[in-house]
């Protein structure tokens, strides 16, 4: 594994983890942040480069890919671990503009922040583009709507990528539930949040991590290395999907099948 990967919010509990998870691989990291509250332990490593970039302001994500483009480090992987459950709670019972606010970090925003690096990439090679994404995907997902549609967002432009570009590689990964500060939004939602509540403080007490972070970056890595044929412009889930062990029957049924794995009509 060679080249460089820009993480997207690294300074999240995901984010951090994957950038050691790929320096351990000799990999270079650009990691964007907004917040440096959760940063300490990777400042020390010179194969870091930490940029500032608040994904709600346009101007920021124009600076932070100008101080990019200046480093003059070709990327070969775009991972975006951004994401933002609040507000939560009923659409009609929203104010609209935090609402609106929401779907976009959870989407445009992230967008934008790769249209904006997507000149600075590694030409030599076709550019590995990942999102995160959550809940809500195959189903409704009540009380988080800015969130779920957001991310849905997130896995359409991944297919249209696909479509356009024979030069990016663009997946969208659901992680599962992975025990991170962001569930906080939701103890704090209360009874806003339904029935997540109570699934999400059990979560809590339990202690348990849920995926795991080498799990994460590992199916990440998986479907890059499957080759975009099999694996360009689909979602993945982490925990359920056979990626595990080389993933071959996974990989061949990708193949055979244009529509799997994508957003489509049941049935279709």
């Amino acid at each position: 594994m060679a080249g460089s990967v820009i993480i997207a919010a690294i300074s999240s509990d995901i984010g951090v983890q994957l950038a050691k998870l790929y320096r351990a691989q000799g990999v270079a990291v650009i990691g964007t942040y907004r917040s440096a509250d959760n940063l300490d332990e990777l400042k020390a490593d010179a194969g870091i480069h930490l940029v500032h970039c608040d994904l709600t302001d346009a101007d920021s994500v124009s600076r932070a890919a100008a101080e990019i483009a200046a480093l003059n480090r070709p990327w070969e992987r775009f991972v975006s671990a951004a994401g933002q459950l609040s507000p939560i709670g009923d659409f009609f019972g929203r104010d609209f503009a935090e609402w609106a606010a929401s779907l976009s970090l959870n989407s445009v925003a992230q967008m934008r922040l790769l249209h904006a690096l997507y000149p600075h990439r590694d030409q030599s090679s076709v550019a590995k583009v990942a999102f995160l994404v959550g809940g809500g995907i195959n189903g409704p997902f009540r009380n988080y709507s800015a969130y779920c549609l957001g991310k849905v967002m997130l896995v359409k432009l991944c297919e249209l990528l696909d479509d356009e570009y024979p030069d990016v590689h663009a997946i969208a990964v659901g992680t599962g539930w992975v025990n991170t500060k962001i569930h906080r939004q939701t103890v704090e939602a209360g009874d806003d949040a339904g029935i997540n509540l109570r699934r999400t403080l059990e979560f809590i007490d339990s202690g348990q991590q849920g995926t795991s972070y080498e799990d994460i970056f590992g199916c990440i890595e998986w479907a890059f290395g499957a080759g975009r044929v099999a694996t360009g412009g689909r979602n993945f889930s982490v925990v359920h999907d056979g990626w595990r062990g080389g993933g071959a029957q996974l990989t061949a049924r990708l193949e055979a099948d244009t529509n799997i794995y994508k957003l489509r009509r049941h049935g279709n």
